[in-house]
């Protein structure tokens, strides 16, 4: 009867499913290993050896494994057994990519014994995956106590087992797989902190339950979940394997819970290259069965779509059209290229509509806002030369910074009273608006100082303006909220002082003139003023008034002391677009290396922990974290409402309505030109990105 049931097994479903074939090979595909959990049923009843199980790997197409260590738990020394596994996964040219580990024991228990003893019966393991030629152990980070403890001691443990396994050239890998390790801000921590080992992380497409009503990392009803999409996208800079993980299909096989549209975006935005790890979990489907369609669901998504075509071309031109003729802004113009190629160009409108200029290719135009991500990557150059470190003391480097304090209250600027910081602004707290500068509204005492220091001040040079902050109080405790505003100028002035270079001489050296962005300045020269956009007022009315030419460009028409990281440059649609494609390249353009692809990955990573609740008006550009000086859309947009785009894309706008982002899944860069204040009151910004990206449709389990 075994041997009958594991006939019926590896021929399930083979008269619907046709023969793979090597088409994924052929367009530049993943490879993909089968997980031994999916014929879990068939090894634990005894129908299934771990010999059939490679077997029937190599039978299926699989170009890899992934062993579990409970289908022979007892022979972690047997090596007359793993020779034999290793033999035959050779003759089924099948690779043993990943050893999973359970049941050794908790690498993160308070007991030092207990903890002694799981790190001692991993390294069995160690050794047996050493014997196997695998290259990758899967484990648990598992323990007792709260959050912060489990964390703690498993750093210690399997900081200790991964230091013995690296001599062995085996990786460790950390899984999402239970309890706090569900969590993606909880897993990133623990490699984090165990750089110097190269831990890493399986990413796991489905175990994002915290916490159980039993108490248990299983069994029960799950009461708090973390969101599957922003917690595959913390895990990405980590993740050393994939378990692509599916339950349920529906008609058009798709899975009934997990996107995999969504997830698979996030994978190609990383740039993730290793094996894809076919797991099917579900019971309504005879395993192979299950397999093959969950295979079949990765291999749809896995190419890069194109996004930008004919229709989506029209669908833009008319977007754009029917905001000029409604008369919400006098012209506008956008710029979109995918996979290196420009898709859409189109100008609407009139750049200036007192003098009938229309609006244009090369108009020059204020991007305010869109200075602080040239800011940012200048700052972040310097960071990859040694120069800082992220969680270092502002002070250490901007002296002027040492003796802040913060504001608890008073009545005017002479009678404030403040506290000290709990914690030193640190280079980290700049980079993301986490310093507690103030930043404009009602608070007595604090608003007149800042008003009277007059920080922005075009006569001010960045240390006049450091100098003078530094002696305000802020308006809170670095870290503790997300709050706006002048963090980006001290970047600027820290940019400085690193590289003993002026501010605008630094941006032209090392990124504009590399680049070739010409039309990016704080000046705009007189040969070029009939290029330069007008700006424009829209009333609460809908009526549009242009801005007398002189007052809006008042600060681009001479040269000032001060050099804004904030704010301040002007650009055209290709000079910006030169920039946005280089940042999807992973830092590099035409020959020109402005970035590492690793410090591009740093800035487009969330860095705003959970805790962080208060952000200001910052929800208000959807399900977005904060990276350095990037937004970071962290999950898919809920409703039809929210600014549409594309999990892991990073991105920022500016005060007269001009946008741009990054979506690295589909190598797509935008930039969208209009000057129109208050800042889009009338949905350009959604409307455009509908424009691009099409209807809305819903993620599936987007609450999960």
């Amino acid at each position: 009867m075994r041997h009958l049931f594991f006939l019926l097994l590896l021929s399930a479903c083979a008269a619907t499913d046709a023969p793979r074939t090597d088409a994924t090979a052929e367009r530049g595909g993943p490879q993909y290993s089968l997980g031994q959990w999916s014929f879990h049923r068939a090894l634990f009843d005894g129908e299934m050896s771990n010999f059939d199980f490679v077997r029937t790997a190599g039978e299926m197409g699989f170009e890899g494994v992934e062993l579990v260590n409970q289908f022979f738990a007892d022979r972690a020394q047997d090596n007359a057994f793993l020779d034999s596994l290793k033999t035959a996964a050779d003759a089924a040219d099948v690779e043993l990519t990943m050893l999973l580990i359970d049941g050794a024991g908790n690498l993160g228990a308070s007991d030092p014994t207990e903890r002694n003893a799981a790190v001692e019966q991993h390294l069995q393991w160690v050794q047996a995956a050493h014997r196997l030629g695998i290259p990758a152990l899967r484990v648990n980070a598992h323990g007792d106590g709260s959050p912060e403890e489990v964390l703690r001691n498993s750093v210690d443990g399997i900081g200790r087992l991964a230091r013995e396994a690296r001599s062995q050239d085996i990786q460790i890998l950390v899984e999402n797989h239970g309890g706090p390790s569900n969590s993606g801000a909880w897993l990133t921590e623990l490699p984090s902190r165990l750089r110097e080992y190269e831990v890493g992380a399986v990413a796991d497409f489905d175990n994002w339950c915290v916490e159980r009503d039993s108490g248990q990392l299983w069994g029960g009803n799950c009461t708090k979940r973390y969101n599957r999409y922003e917690g595959m996208q913390e895990l990405m800079p980590y993740a050393g394997g994939i378990s692509v993980k599916a339950f349920n299909f529906d008609a058009s096989g798709e899975e009934t819970e997990i996107d995999f549209g969504v997830l698979f975006d996030i994978l190609r935005a990383a740039n993730y290259r290793g094996y894809l790890g076919i797991e099917y979990e579900g019971e309504s489907l005879p395993p192979r069965e299950g397999i093959e369609k969950t295979r079949a669901l990765a291999e749809r998504h896995w190419p890069r779509r194109q996004v930008v075509d004919p229709g989506t071309v029209g669908r833009i031109d008319s977007t754009l059209r029917s905001f000029v003729d409604r008369g919400d802004v006098a012209g506008a113009s956008a710029l979109v290229y995918e996979k290196g190629e420009e898709v859409y160009f189109g100008a609407f409108g009139q750049a200036d509509r007192e003098a009938g200029t229309p609006m244009q290719r090369n108009t020059i135009a204020q991007i305010y806002s869109m200075t602080k991500p040239i800011t940012g990557v200048a700052l972040m150059q310097l960071y990859e030369q040694g120069k800082f470190q992220l969680d270092d003391p502002l002070s250490d480097y901007l002296p002027e910074f040492a003796n802040l304090r913060v504001y608890q209250s008073g009545a005017d600027a002479g009678a404030v009273q403040t506290t000290a910081p709990s914690r030193p602004v640190t280079v980290r707290d700049i980079t993301r608006h986490t310093a507690g500068f103030y930043n404009g509204g009602d608070t007595p005492g604090l608003q007149a100082a800042y008003e009277a220091a007059d920080l922005r001040n075009y006569d001010n040079t960045l240390s006049m303006m450091g100098a003078k902050l530094g002696r305000l109080p802020l308006l809170f405790d670095p870290g503790s909220r997300w709050l706006y505003g002048l963090s980006v100028d001290v970047q600027a002035l820290l940019v400085e002082r690193l590289s003993g270079q002026p501010f605008d001489d630094y941006l032209r050296e090392h990124i504009l003139d590399p680049l070739g962005m010409d039309d990016t300045r704080y000046v705009v020269p007189e040969s070029d003023l009939p290029r330069f956009s007008g700006a424009y007022n829209r009333a609460e009315d809908g009526t549009l008034t242009q801005l007398p030419n002189d007052e809006a460009h008042a600060f681009n028409l001479k040269e000032w002391p001060l050099t804004p990281g904030g704010f301040g440059l002007t650009s055209t649609l290709d000079d910006y677009m030169t920039f946005a494609r280089m940042l999807v390249n992973g830092g590099s353009l035409d020959g020109a290396t402005i970035l590492q692809p690793e410090t591009v990955r740093l800035m487009r990573t969330n860095h705003l922990a959970d805790e962080v609740t208060d952000r200001s008006w910052l929800p208000t550009k959807g399900q977005v974290g904060f990276g350095i000086d990037f937004a970071v859309r962290q999950r898919p947009p809920a409703t039809a409402e929210e600014n549409p785009g594309t999990v892991g894309e990073f991105f920022w706008d500016g005060a007269a309505s001009t946008l741009f982002w990054v979506d690295p899944a589909n190598e797509l860069t935008a930039v969208l030109f209009v000057q129109l204040f208050p800042y889009d009151q009338i949905g350009l910004h959604h409307d455009f990105r509908r424009a691009v990206y099409g209807p809305f449709q819903p993620a599936a389990g987007s609450g999960q």
